[in-house]
């Protein structure tokens, strides 16, 4: 990627949002305008929950406003506010992927939410309103940059992978499994275990378990594993971290499961990929997520979700892994130190909008306990807001219980800019060579991802920020 594009993305493009004159925006002070990106049944509620807080705004405040929504499909919503920029027509709030985030921060188009008044009187800090969401969720919104940290997003919706297995094809083998020593009746907890039940599962034409060649589904592994994609110092320039020894062995782990021939091949191009096999039943087990709960139970799946399995206990002491949240060692043993990715949309706010507390505020409405209570048992997302978890009905959705549990364990995505063009350029194809073996070691894709990650992206990046800082006057220590 040419030096000039990179920066120009990260420093100027995206200013065209941030910065523009107003002169030819529409100014209406009580009109409110939102982009989302919720489909179906979520776009309904969405709209229903937005024109109960216009009622609500008014009613504590005596003033009349107007919540404008405006359906902008999930994949198309970062392309259509550039367009949007250069007309002056954005929209005060963006409900949007939160991979966006960082890439629209470090654009300078978005208003840093911890910055606003109605913020700092609800929460004081960033540090206090962490512990009110799902953390990982909420560490999304908050990006560093030129040495500081702000919130630049709130959580709009959260979601993660675990591990479905195949109840029917478990009792199918159970005779065999139990000469083992394992447990047909439960999934495997580290991936150790996985490998074992997989040889057992294993048949003609059928797998015990099947993995994905992208970057997103494999980030539990990378998780669970500690590793450090990227390091700031004190004035905001990144150093690449990947090539560790905690990233070599979770490819290592990955390695052990690709050669004790379990799994099914579900990454090639032209395979069957995982959520098909899962559904065919050629896959006994594979990581996915709540958006599949209900197609498999409506083809009559019996199937189950249990936490993405750990790492061995022998990594565990070898590497001095550390769980995510340690509160839940004693309830869940070694499966405290499983980890998952993270999917969902943050809500931001445009600093083009001239309605900036509005904004706020409807946000926070959004994201408040009671809504998300309404939000979680309407339509089945899992709650943003950890008050909201409390007695919640799950009982039309009684899976999300296990994803609630995955998302205590699990971590951020990694904080780098064009993080989707890295991932499709630069670490899934390293990953599918690693995958076919003909990158032939865990230490060899670790390094060269590191490389390419640090000269192609973290090396720019840093040269355009040491010029910002210079026009702001930033001291360099």
């Amino acid at each position: 990627m040419p030096r000039r594009l990179l920066i120009a993305i990260l420093i100027l493009g995206a200013v065209a949002l941030a910065g523009c004159s107003g002169e030819n925006r529409r100014s209406e002070e009580n009109v409110l305008r939102i982009w989302q990106g919720f489909g179906g049944e979520e776009a309904d509620a969405f709209g229903v929950i937005m024109a109960d807080f216009e009622a609500r705004y008014k009613a504590e405040t005596g003033k009349d406003i107007t919540v404008k929504v405006d359906y902008v499909s999930y994949g198309d919503m970062f392309t259509k506010l550039k367009t949007a920029a250069l007309a002056n027509i954005t929209p005060d709030i963006a409900i949007l992927d939160s991979s966006a985030v960082t890439d629209l921060a470090f654009g300078q188009a978005l208003v840093p939410i911890d910055t606003l008044e109605g913020f700092k009187k609800r929460y004081g800090s960033i540090e206090e309103a962490r512990e009110e969401f799902v953390h990982a969720t909420f560490d999304e919104g908050t990006v560093s940059r030129v040495g500081e940290v702000h919130l630049y997003g709130l959580p709009a919706q959260t979601t993660t992978v675990a591990l479905f297995w195949n109840r029917a094809m478990f009792r199918q083998k159970a005779s065999e499994l139990r000469e083992a020593g394992l447990d047909p009746n439960r999934a495997p907890r580290d991936w150790d275990e996985l490998i074992e039940y997989g040889k057992i599962l294993n048949g003609e034409n059928r797998y015990g378990y099947a993995i994905y060649g992208s970057f997103w589904f494999t980030l539990p592994f990378y998780n669970m594993y500690g590793t450090e994609f990227v390091e700031f110092d004190e004035n905001g320039r990144a150093t690449a971290a990947f090539d560790s020894p905690n990233t070599v062995a979770a490819l290592e782990m990955i390695e052990r499961i690709m050669e004790s021939g379990v799994e099914g091949g579900g990454w090639k191009i032209g395979g069957l990929g995982p959520d098909t096999g899962f559904l065919n039943q050629q896959y006994a087990m594979a990581l996915t997520g709540p958006w599949n709960v209900e197609k498999f139970r409506n083809s009559g799946l019996d199937f189950d979700i249990a936490l993405v399995p750990a790492p061995p206990q022998r990594d565990i002491d070898r590497l001095g892994l550390e769980p995510v949240d340690p509160s839940l060692v004693d309830e869940l043993g070694i499966q405290a130190w499983s980890s998952s990715n993270l999917g969902g949309q943050q809500g931001v706010i445009l600093r083009s909008s001239e309605n900036r507390d509005l904004a706020y505020e409807a946000l926070e409405y959004f994201t408040s306990d009671e809504i998300q209570r309404r939000w979680a048992e309407a339509v089945g997302n899992i709650p943003v807001r950890l008050s909201a978890w409390e007695d919640l009905d799950l009982s039309k959705y009684p899976y999300n219980k296990t994803f609630m549990t995955q998302l205590r364990l699990t971590k951020r995505r990694p904080q780098i800019p064009l993080l989707g063009t890295v991932e499709g350029d630069v670490i899934n194809p390293a990953f599918n060579l690693f995958l076919s073996g003909e990158e032939t070691t865990a230490e060899v894709m670790a390094e060269n991802v590191q490389e390419r990650i640090q000269s192609r992206v973290f090396d720019r990046l840093n040269e355009a920020l040491e010029s910002e800082r210079k026009r702001l006057g930033l001291d360099e220590s």
